[in-house]
């Protein structure tokens, strides 16, 4: 029973998802760094916000270098040559973007909206289909108290709703406070990934009043007295694709057939999980192409893809890109939403 509950608690923190759904690999993976890693149990947390702390000094970087970084100028298609490789990005409104070579870092479900018509054959892309990002909530709650049994560290958890958890106000310097703040995934939130029902769908309102009814059972005694400020709900419908059983041969190497493309994500091949750090891996491997390729040197090996897809393939209809749609909602490219936020009553 004891094993039970630990693979319960890990399955939904590392994919979103109950274990009978998912592949025993990421479990097994998981636990092999944990072992075999100094630092493989340890977690850490970002000293603020993304866009602060990650996305501004990268931009910062890229300009101190010369580049250019282009923010809420959508793609709108990949223009291709005759040889099927890229001739330029064209973006919403028209801009023309052309490179010598051009690496695409979207995630997996927004990159098979996006594959022009002239790849839509070819085997690398079609294994494409069998990738699906698995949908997910992350919620930030403020109270009008400090939990005084609150952990300083990020916590599993066997609730049948919630995944992980942590009190910022401990966890993390630039959240301090004589207030508690809790950040939590909700997970899994759709009957196909083992939630009695769509929470995806469901109001802030229920979202929020279900996690309080788990949480008191984790925090019986804080909540006698504790009240709800404020509550956030982030809806991610396609985060990390689903590692369900047999899903890990069809992702693609970052190297690409398209001579002048290569492909990062955390769906891609590499050794870790979609998660920040296969991300961060797999963008290094997609740099480690681009260099070689730039002086002429070997680069890694194209990844067999599977005999069936290259079957099919063979046989499959061009389709053209649907596309992102005209909106500019962050959901569209891949990204969660905050649909609403509310002060407690």
């Amino acid at each position: 029973m004891t094993h039970w509950f630990c693979a319960q608690a890990m399955a939904k923190a590392l994919d979103f998802t109950d274990p009978d759904r998912m592949s025993m690999t990421v479990i097994l993976t998981a636990m092999n760094r944990f072992i075999n890693e100094a630092d493989g149990s340890q977690t850490a947390f970002l000293d603020g916000n993304q866009p602060d702390r990650v996305c501004a000094p990268i931009a910062e970087h890229v300009r101190a270098a010369g580049g250019d970084v282009l923010v809420e100028k959508p793609l709108e298609r990949i223009d291709v040559n005759d040889d099927g490789s890229i001739a330029r990005v064209v973006l919403r409104g028209g801009e023309e973007v052309l490179a010598d070579e051009y690496v695409s870092a979207l995630p997996v479900d927004v990159l098979k909206r996006v594959v022009p018509e002239a790849w839509s054959t070819l085997p690398y892309f079609r294994q494409l289909d069998e990738l699906e990002g698995i949908p997910v909530m992350n919620l930030q709650l403020w109270f009008d108290t400090k939990f005084e049994s609150s952990l300083d560290g990020l916590a599993f958890s066997r609730s049948p709703l919630l995944s992980v958890y942590a009190d910022m106000s401990i966890c993390c310097e630039e959240y301090a406070s004589d207030e508690t703040m809790l950040e939590l995934v909700f997970a899994p939130v759709t009957p196909e990934t083992g939630a009695s029902r769509n929470w995806l769908a469901a109001s802030d309102e229920e979202v929020v009043e279900a996690t309080l009814d788990e949480l008191r059972q984790l925090f019986p005694d804080d909540l006698k007295t504790a009240k709800l400020r404020k509550s956030t709900v982030v809806r991610v419908p396609r985060s990390v694709y689903a590692a369900v059983p047999g899903r890990n041969k069809y992702r693609p190497s970052q190297k690409t057939p398209i001579p002048n493309l290569t492909l990062c994500g955390c769906f891609t091949s590499q050794k870790y999980l979609g998660s920040m750090e296969g991300a961060v891996l797999a963008g290094k491997l997609a740099a480690e192409v681009v260099a070689a390729r730039a002086v002429g040197a070997p680069t890694q090996d194209l990844k067999e893809v599977q005999r069936h897809v290259v079957d099919a393939a063979a046989t499959a209809a061009p389709k053209k890109p649907v596309g992102c749609g005209g909106g500019d909602s962050p959901i569209a490219f891949g990204g969660g939403e905050v649909v609403a936020a509310r002060a407690s009553r």
